[in-house]
């Protein structure tokens, strides 16, 4: 239709010019205008055609011998052909200029699409979808649509799967752009059936990318604050209550210590039991203040070579209650590289176990020797003859067993260390403690 138009433009202008009597020279004029009106609102191939039908109407409406397409003048000639040429060159530069204004727009719109989309991912909340609705809008601004894809995790991925994938669609293509941050691919943004440049998808999803990952950091650093406050809290509240019945349990035991010299017989049995148990509430607490200094580092363990034989020696001086203890100490074992006090209070607290799950006389073992399958640990064993471990239990749970095996497996954890329950062959249980062996240079390479 418009190229009709054109035409018709051309030969009504043809016709105004003849009947005015416009001599060559304005005729060329008013055509070269022509020309450029209608390349600034048709296509390059009716600018084109009109140029060629314009120079034909200057030809035989203007260049005698008026009404043939010949000329007889030489230098007429030079003034048709500059005039075809002008017509083309002036048709291109204004279809150029069209095409470079329309590009320049469709830039524009982008960088504000960008711009928007950057203002709805980093002032969006922590609504869930959030993210998704930003990319959409985003999407909609360059003429596209879609969706966002995100992986629960981070995934690592070879420089292929970095790339753009352009799929043609029913109009236009599908687009898969991969959220790309630091070497890892956070997710997906798809935008189906569009037009847009490559270019400004990417950038979209560059900026959903930095989004997806500032939201992960924002959830991870939030858990961590909330872990390191609930370890806080936790740490004060031990070191509380520890203090607060530290103080009852002293007097309990003095006033104990007391009624045991007054009292005899059946009365002196009980008041001893009684002190038993004070004895193993007061080392629990104590126990508990360890792990809340531990874990508030006010305490730092200061491991050094020790003998499991003198850790055996002073387990059984700490605990005096217990009647039989064997110990038996291999004679390849190495020292044992730890904080003799939170050894100590890892094999008391795993006698004292042993103990209650015992039968009466029924002796606790004590062994110590360089672990099987690691030359670089020592393994320290207790061994009972009480019932063992349920069948359905596991093995590496050790809170079942009670508070004393818990307090034993953080100690164990902050000496470098670990505490396993298995059954014993014959009835019974093994508590294993596996903890760092210390390093002794040779004798050459002592100094002299």
């Amino acid at each position: 239709m418009k190229a009709v138009i054109a035409q018709v433009s051309i030969a009504a202008v043809t016709l105004m010019l003849f009947y005015l009597g416009a001599n060559a020279a304005t005729a060329g004029f008013v055509f070269l205008i022509t020309i450029l009106g209608i390349a600034v609102t048709t296509s390059l191939t009716t600018s084109l055609v009109s140029s060629v039908v314009a120079t034909l109407c200057y030809n035989y409406f203007f260049f005698p011998p008026v009404g043939t397409l010949t000329i007889q003048e030489p230098a007429n000639w030079i003034a048709l052909i500059s005039f075809f040429i002008a017509s083309l060159i002036a048709s291109r530069l204004v279809l150029r200029a069209r095409m470079q204004a329309a590009e320049a727009e469709a830039r524009r719109k982008e960088v504000e699409a960008l711009y928007a989309l950057s203002v709805d991912l980093f002032t969006a909340t922590n609504r869930a979808g959030a993210l998704g609705e930003a990319a959409a809008r985003a999407l909609r601004n360059v003429g596209a649509s879609g969706e966002l894809v995100i992986f629960d995790e981070a995934q690592d991925v070879d420089e292929l799967q970095k790339q753009t994938v352009e799929i043609p669609a029913r109009t236009g293509r599908d687009v898969y752009l991969p959220l790309n941050v630091g070497g890892h691919v956070a997710g997906m943004l798809v935008a189906r059936e569009t037009h847009a440049t490559v270019r400004a998808l990417e950038s979209a999803a560059t900026l959903v990318a930095l989004a997806v990952e500032r939201e992960r950091f924002l959830a991870e650093s939030a858990h961590t604050q909330a872990l390191q406050e609930g370890d806080a809290l936790k740490t004060s509240l031990l070191r509380a209550v520890s203090h607060d019945l530290a103080t009852p349990l002293t007097a309990i035991a003095l006033q104990i210590d007391k009624l045991r010299s007054l009292v005899d017989g059946p009365a002196a049995s009980a008041a001893a039991e009684i002190a038993e148990h004070t004895g193993r509430l007061r080392r629990r607490i104590e126990n508990l203040l360890a792990m809340a200094r531990l874990e508030a580092r006010s305490v730092v363990p200061r491991p050094e070579p020790t003998p499991a034989a003198d850790l055996f020696r002073a387990v059984r001086e700490h605990l005096p209650i217990i009647g039989r203890i064997e110990v038996r100490v291999a004679d390849d074992c190495p020292e044992i590289y730890v904080d003799p006090s939170l050894a100590l209070e890892i094999l008391a607290n795993l006698v004292e176990n042993a103990h209650q799950a015992s039968p009466p006389d029924s002796p606790i073992e004590l062994s110590a020797f360089r672990h099987p399958m690691n030359a670089e640990q020592v393994r320290l064993e207790v061994a009972d003859r009480g019932p063992g471990l349920r069948a359905d239990s596991d093995p590496s749970d050790t809170t079942h067993r009670g508070l004393g095996l818990e307090i034993a497996r953080s100690l164990g954890s902050a000496s470098g260390g670990q505490v396993a329950l298995t059954n014993r062959p014959g009835g019974g249980a093994i508590a294993r403690v596996d903890l760092p062996a210390a390093h002794l240079p040779d004798i050459g390479e002592v100094p002299p």
